[in-house]
């Protein structure tokens, strides 16, 4: 027997388990203080020609469900699209799906889907096609390899409808279904078979989104075009990822300029009209620069990953000595500069996300103790050797990081190399634990903890972590019913990080992009062109 579960209930479900509670409307990050100081254009929407976007680095591919990379993402979305997604509150809601409906026990997931959707090659979608890119999803994406684990059956019901049935009850399928890190897209069924476990190729880009990719000079310049049979939903004010979406550019060009100040002047002389990505330290003198608008969101957190699979920080005693090492604060001011784009908190999840966020299990987050790291290292497995530090050079916050990281490393006994490549070198020579024993990165904001990538058991990203009382903690969390339940299992897995130290956290980021005037734009949480336009 079924019942049908009326929208407002989704709400419920999800707010227990993976959605933000924003201090604000906008997404102005972990600082109050930080806000879009100006959006200067207005008016009625007008369509207009190209927007020419500045990004930071060539993505390592456009397929969201793939990789969690942030390039990706930002570029992906525009292209495909999700059966549940999240609003501008980061709320779930349907976005390719009509609606659902489960049993009583909430073990059978009946999925109901619009039925104008189209590709970008003209067919229609159909449940056949969900079927696969949930297959998909489930082999190649992280979050969809914890929801598997509870998947026991998908069948096709008719060309709308799907089934999924369920080993026991798990509480966060539907957040998982709408995460926005290594996403549940919507892809043609042969498409989805034919990539298998691969990333997509460029010929099999195709999604249900505003826009279609058009062409990719690597390098260079990622193109997409509007897509004029787009079948966009009714909703107005849900923003984020779902209701309507309009697409009011013929073209988006997202253009790859590794210099961050070329792509400032590029903006400031009108070569660009959005660059992503910019230090903090220009925030004032941008704040008063005629004709460009700041555009500031939370961007989660930068870490320093070890690799856990080999010496010396195998040791768990190497990693403590290492955290005592590390003087954040001092890292964070030199690294972001402007108090205003960094603050301190242990926590997997930022105090905003109030449905996410304990304050508490995350006592060693400041350790910085440098004579207790001499002592932790002399008694360790630490022989000398140098330990080489990774990290891309797209980016100048990972660079600051590792160089200062490297002096205080070295401060208490550490010999360290700096290894830098860009993004894409840096991506592929990650997956050896014999390129590495550190890496800097960040990791953008994550609505549960089946997004947390740094902390995938055995996997690359995590620095081949291995931990039975994570995988517990992931499990209880799964099955989480009560507000006070939910609480404890977050508490939990801020003390297993705390104790077990896979990976080491320096500061919460907010990030600053700019934008011409003329833009009239929605800032949310990473850049989205859909539904903005220009004044010419």
């Amino acid at each position: 027997m079924h019942k049908k579960v009326r929208y407002p209930f989704i709400l419920f479900i999800i707010s227990l388990l993976s959605i933000v509670g924003l201090a604000g409307c906008s997404d102005a990050g972990t600082n109050d203080a930080v806000k879009d100081t100006k959006n200067e254009a207005a008016g009625e929407p007008v369509t207009s020609g190209t927007l020419e976007v500045a990004i930071a680095s060539d993505p390592d591919t456009i397929d969201w469900m793939y990789t969690g990379a942030t390039v990706t993402r930002d570029v992906g979305w525009h292209i495909f699209e999700t059966l549940f997604a999240l609003d501008k509150d980061f709320a779930t809601k349907p976005m390719i799906a009509e609606g659902f409906e489960t049993n009583d026990e909430g073990t059978v997931y009946t999925i109901k889907l619009r039925d104008d959707v189209k590709f970008h090659n003209g067919s229609v979608v159909t449940a056949d096609d969900v079927v696969a890119s949930l297959e998909r999803w489930r082999k190649v994406s992280a979050v969809g390899g914890i929801a598997g684990n509870y998947i026991e059956d998908v069948k096709v019901i008719s060309d709308v409808e799907l089934e999924i049935k369920l080993n026991e009850p798990y509480s966060s399928l539907l957040a998982d279904m709408s995460a926005p890190k290594q996403a549940l897209m919507i892809i043609p069924a042969e498409i989805a078979e034919e990539a298998g476990e691969q990333p997509l190729v460029p010929e099999q880009l195709i999604g249900t989104g505003p826009y279609q990719f058009e062409k990719w000079e690597r390098g260079n310049e990622i193109l997409l075009t509007r897509f004029d049979d787009y079948a966009a939903r009714e909703e107005t004010d849900w923003g984020g990822l779902t209701g309507e979406k309009i697409a009011y550019y013929e073209e988006l060009k997202f253009l790859i300029v590794k210099d961050p100040q070329v792509r400032v002047n590029g903006l400031k002389t009108g070569l660009y009209d959005y660059a992503e990505n910019i230090s903090p330290d220009l925030y004032e003198v941008l704040e008063s620069t005629p004709n460009i608008d700041l555009v500031t969101y939370m961007n989660g957190y930068s870490t320093v990953i070890f690799d856990k699979s080999e010496a010396p920080f195998d040791d768990l005693k190497v990693r403590q000595a290492l955290n005592h090492a590390l003087d954040k604060k001092t890292i964070a001011a030199a690294t972001y500069g402007n108090e205003q784009f960094y603050s301190f908190d242990g926590a997997l999840f930022v105090p905003e996300q109030t449905a996410l966020y304990s304050d508490k299990g995350f006592d060693q987050y400041l350790a910085f103790d440098q004579e207790k790291a001499k002592s932790l290292l002399e008694a360790s497995n630490y022989n000398g050797e140098p330990i080489t530090i990774m990290y891309s050079n797209n980016s100048e916050n990972y660079k600051k990081i590792s160089q200062i990281a490297k002096q205080q490393l070295e401060e208490v006994g550490f010999q360290v190399k700096l290894d830098p490549y860009e993004w894409a070198t840096y991506l592929e020579r990650w997956q050896d634990p014999a390129n590495w024993d550190l890496v800097v990165v960040g990791w953008s904001t994550r609505f549960s903890p089946n997004e947390l990538g740094m902390l995938g058991l055995g996997t690359a990203s995590s620095g081949w972590y291995d931990s039975e009382q994570w995988a517990d903690s992931v499990a209880r969390w799964g099955v989480v019913e009560t507000e006070e339940q939910k609480k404890e299992v977050l508490t939990e897995m801020n003390q297993i990080v705390n104790d077990e130290l896979p990976f080491l956290k320096v500061a919460n980021e907010t990030r600053l992009d700019i934008k011409s005037n003329k833009i009239t734009y929605d800032s949310w949480l990473g850049q989205r062109h859909w539904n903005t336009w220009k004044n010419e």
